[in-house]
């Protein structure tokens, strides 16, 4: 038509993040760096998934049936083979958010801490869904659960009576953890350990993937997301030594006060490296 002009510009709604195109990423930078932890302490600890493994001997048997059973079970519930379920649930993006979370502290916390997702026995019986180990104490300092919101929200409401029952009984158990003891990682019981939830929206975990997937750099984003966990893990332990009674879960708790200043340091610092 002559004589039409258009004005401006039209501006294209950005493409909708889903989790799941990024799984397979997470999954070969996990297993990246699974590898680079078990050569560094020679030890046969994690899986490609980053996942503390469950060793594969007898004494083990009857928690590698516990997790099959759960699974079993609710693969029945939602009417699917245990495979079919397994195939699903890998695509959840609350699963991908644990995977995203796990990589993203690692390559932020990597250089003092061991973060490693925890054993399905220990997910699915204790419900911690991760395990952070200070490589210069050699404590086990915290589990977390790692919680996916919706519509705005970070979900972190409904963790919290969770967590506070968790606390009000003396901490959590982790049947597959462990500490760094002579120079070693050692595969170790842990008890009365202090566990808090990690939150994040959708938008916030497709603001992470994103900057993930965009290289080995930590954007700003990611940076302070990192900064906003740790500050609610700070918060949420303040509020746990209000809460916990157990002598061995208020000394952790103390403990973790050295932890949390090394994780902001290492934040702040790598921040500036790169200023």
């Amino acid at each position: 038509m002559e004589g039409l002009k258009i004005l401006g510009k039209i501006e294209l709604p950005e493409k909708k993040i889903r989790p799941e195109e990024y799984r397979y990423f997470l999954e070969e930078k996990l297993a990246t760096r699974s590898r680079e932890i078990n050569e560094d302490w020679n030890l046969d600890f994690l899986d490609e998934n980053g996942t503390i493994k469950i060793p594969d001997d007898e004494s083990n048997a009857a928690d590698r049936q516990f997790v099959f059973t759960r699974e079993q079970e609710w693969a029945a519930y939602q009417h699917k083979t245990v495979a079919e379920w397994q195939a699903a649930r890998a695509k959840n993006p609350s699963l991908i958010a644990e995977m995203a979370v796990t990589l993203s502290l690692s390559r932020q916390l990597g250089e003092r801490f061991i973060v490693a997702r925890a054993s399905a026995f220990d997910d699915y019986r204790y419900g911690v869904d991760n395990l952070l180990i200070d490589k210069e104490s050699g404590a086990a300092v915290c589990g977390f659960d790692d919680v996916l919101g919706f519509s705005g929200d970070d979900g972190g409401s409904k963790k919290r009576q969770k967590i506070e029952k968790s606390l009000a009984a003396g901490g959590s158990r982790v049947k597959y953890g462990a500490t760094i003891s002579e120079g070693r990682l050692v595969r170790q019981k842990l008890e009365n350990l202090p566990t808090f939830y990690l939150s994040l929206s959708k938008q916030e975990l497709g603001d992470l993937l994103k900057d993930l997937k965009a290289g080995e750099t930590v954007s700003e984003k990611e940076r302070a997301l990192g900064n906003k966990l740790i500050e609610s893990l700070a918060e949420q332990q303040r509020a746990a030594k209000e809460i916990a009674t157990n002598l061995a879960l208020q000394k952790n708790l103390d403990q973790f006060n050295d932890s949390l200043l090394a994780m902001e340091s290492l934040i702040n610092k790598n921040a500036s490296a790169e200023a």
